[in-house]
């Protein structure tokens, strides 16, 4: 059937919530969900001129504050791999003409010596006040260069000129750690507070318990923050994810520091953010308990709702699931693990791109994990996980279209592909050694096929990325090696008889869920292996994955593969069984099978669990994704598929942010509309729907 011209075909003005926001308001868990705008305000001081830091500088120097953080607070958690130390030296360099007059007012962080040529024209201690400057340069002298040299102690060199023709907003300012090789400085805007951004913090939101049973009070759900209470006497502190957690007594089994401080007479603050539902205290009887909650700015652009009441506030969990790792990053839990991790970053950059659509704190991340390169480590220290963040570079490109990252992470990621390719036997198989963490998933199984179809799909990601980068050469040949390695992997690790990917690449082993389940998300699957890729992962010989996060791209993988309701039947089973154990964020890892005590017990330790985890928000992302078949095929959104399949739902709906604006989609068993911003084109079967415009077409 022809599309059919909605009544809202020539009336483009967005109402105040889409259908999804209305539908799905019911399931809202975010003391601070707003769909209207950023909250909190973000501490931005808009059309200012910007502070300029060095290339990677700022994310980087931000990066070793969280670990810094998380030492002091006594995280239980090992961090690997090799990072990038900012440069406590730096030098901002400008072309200037001859015989040019100018005044500046400089903002810098760290001591100052500016130049202009070889002469020096003035020298500055580190201060939080402007330095002013006059100066004129040499009619004779042909072009200068005008030098900023910062030196700084515990902080990255910044650079502010707020007026004038040398602002740091018009001129055309670069930057070099050596004073010798230079590159386009990095803009970051002015705070409201006045900090540099570098300083930049979370803001505090104060919240209160919403109920207390016994001395245990309740905030009714996940939270990161500071406590802080008034109670005489030398009161003590303990929380917890669970109420098991916050009722232990025993500092031994502490997953966090609750130490605590005097905050005025009578009063009292921990002394770090602490990750908690419940809290109790001891020594007194507190009063004034508050959680000055800490949240990132966000707005929930995204929405989904469908005719069961369980998935959609499965996905609004899962939102809220990955508000809370929005921190200076996409971080990997807020208890555990307060930093990024690529793998997990995997999962969570879509699962943004969905909700929040933040390519700010996306761009961050990718940045910080790979500035070092993998010379010395693997990023994060794990071999697929240098392989994830190529893949990871790719999709952040499919959802965000920043060119301008990509210009700067091109040589890294080419340097990175290049280290991997080199270390391939004569099949193009990546090497590894017994002394390397290969994750994939934690489970005890067999993953040497699924590292080898994540290689085979990071190099065809690489090759798309160097496409974009109009590099045909590096294109080609990461093309042809993904070839190679596909033919390899085809004759030595594909089992043409029971027709599935084994776990080892040696024509002899089991099947493998993970590399079945790879080989569909990544596209290595080809369409005739459908039926017998499905067969195996609805099936039970094939040993489970692990965790949400490994779960989350199985489900990608059986929507891909048509299995719609059984897609559902799961995510309802898995995720909706940690709604039904009293979660309001999702858990890092999750088998049924376990009860009381064991549910939170990880690493053999009896709290370490985390129970707020970003790879676990994958619902947030995969269940618009593939209920509706909505997915990007040009940057940006640009252009994207969609094909609504709804299994045994009656209805459902969907808000997707873009860099054009939001898509809106809904769909009942025989009808779709849809709502596209300028710049959008959605592709239907043989149909292209161009935006901006309303659309009703009948499946």
């Amino acid at each position: 059937m022809p599309f059919h011209k909605s009544p809202c075909q020539d009336s483009l003005e967005l109402p105040s919530l889409s259908e999804a926001h209305e539908k799905s308001g019911f399931a809202m868990v975010d003391p601070v969900y707003n769909a209207s705008k950023l909250v909190p305000e973000p501490d931005i001081k808009r059309g200012a001129a910007p502070w300029l830091y060095g290339e990677a500088e700022l994310e980087c120097w931000r990066l070793q504050v969280l670990r810094e953080r998380m030492e002091a607070a006594k995280l239980k958690v090992g961090y690997p791999g090799t990072f990038h130390q900012p440069s406590p030296q730096a030098t901002f360099h400008l072309a200037l003409g001859p015989g040019q007059t100018h005044e500046m007012e400089l903002g810098a962080s760290g001591s100052v010596v500016v130049s202009l040529g070889d002469r020096v024209i003035y020298r500055g201690d580190a201060t939080e006040a402007l330095h002013s400057i006059a100066f004129s340069s040499d009619p004779s002298a042909g072009a200068q260069t005008l030098r900023v040299e910062l030196t700084t102690q515990g902080e990255p060199p910044a650079l502010l000129i707020e007026t004038g023709p040398l602002s740091t907003g018009l001129a055309p300012w670069s930057w070099s750690a050596d004073g010798i090789h230079c590159m386009p400085a990095k803009a970051f805007p002015q705070t409201r507070s006045g900090v540099p951004p570098h300083r930049m913090e979370l803001q505090e939101t104060v919240l209160k318990p919403t109920s207390q049973d016994g001395d245990l009070f309740d905030f009714g759900c996940e939270l990161l923050g500071r406590i802080s209470f008034r109670c005489a006497g030398e009161p003590a502190l303990f929380v917890g994810e669970s109420q098991a957690e916050a009722r232990n007594n025993d500092p031994g089994d502490f997953e966090q520091s609750p130490a605590i401080r005097p905050d005025g007479e009578g009063c009292w603050i921990s002394e770090h953010p602490l990750a908690f539902r419940y809290l109790r205290i001891t020594g007194g009887e507190p009063f004034d308990i508050e959680c000055r909650a800490l949240f990132h700015p966000a707005q929930y652009r995204g929405a989904f709702a469908c005719s069961d009441e369980r998935l959609t506030r499965i996905w609004m969990n899962s939102a809220y699931t990955l508000r809370l790792c929005l921190h200076d990053f996409l971080i990997d839990g807020v208890k555990r693990d307060r930093l990024p991790w690529t793998g997990d970053l995997a999962m969570s950059l879509m699962a943004d791109a969905y909700t929040f659509g933040d390519a700010e704190i996306a761009r961050r991340s990718l940045t910080a994990l790979g500035r070092a390169g993998i010379e010395q480590t693997h990023i994060n220290g794990i071999v697929d996980y240098s392989l994830w963040w190529i893949v990871a570079q790719d999709h952040f490109q499919q959802y965000f279209g920043d060119a301008a990252h990509l210009r700067c992470d091109w040589p890294r990621i080419k340097e990175t592909l290049g280290r991997l390719t080199a270390r391939c036997d004569a099949d193009g198989l990546l090497a590894t050694t017994d002394q390397e963490w290969l994750f994939i998933d934690w489970v005890d199984d067999s993953k040497l096929t699924a590292l080898q179809i994540l290689w085979w799909w990071a190099q065809c990601s690489g090759a798309e990325l160097a496409l974009r980068m109009g590099d045909a050469a590096t294109a080609a040949r990461l093309r042809g090696n993904a070839e190679h390695l596909a033919k390899a992997l085809y004759s030595c690790a594909w089992d043409p008889k029971a027709c599935c990917w084994r776990g080892l690449p040696d024509n002899a082993s089991a099947a493998s869920r993970h590399a079945n389940l790879l080989a569909v998300v990544s596209g290595l699957a080809t369409p005739g292996q459908t039926d017998a890729i499905r067969a195996v992962l609805l099936g039970s010989e094939a040993k489970p994955v692990g965790t949400p996060y490994m779960a989350g791209f199985e489900n990608i993988a059986l929507g891909r593969l048509g299995a719609i309701d059984s897609m559902l039947d799961r995510v309802i089973a898995d995720w909706g069984g940690m709604l039904d154990r009293g979660a309001t964020t999702f858990w890092e890892a999750w088998d049924p099978r376990q009860n009381g005590a064991e549910s939170y017990a990880f690493y053999g330790r009896p709290y370490a669990k985390s129970l707020c985890h970003a790879w676990s928000a994958g619902p947030a992302a995969f269940l618009v994704s593939e209920i509706f078949g909505l997915r990007p095929c040009e940057d940006g959104w640009a252009c994207f598929t969609l094909e609504p399949r709804l299994g045994s739902l009656q209805w459902a709906c969907a808000t997707v942010p873009t860099p054009h604006g939001d898509i809106e989609v809904s769909a009942e068993p025989n009808r779709m509309t849809l709502r596209l911003p300028a710049g959008t084109a959605a592709r239907w079967r043989e149909h292209t729907f161009t935006g901006p415009g309303c659309f009703a077409q009948d499946l």
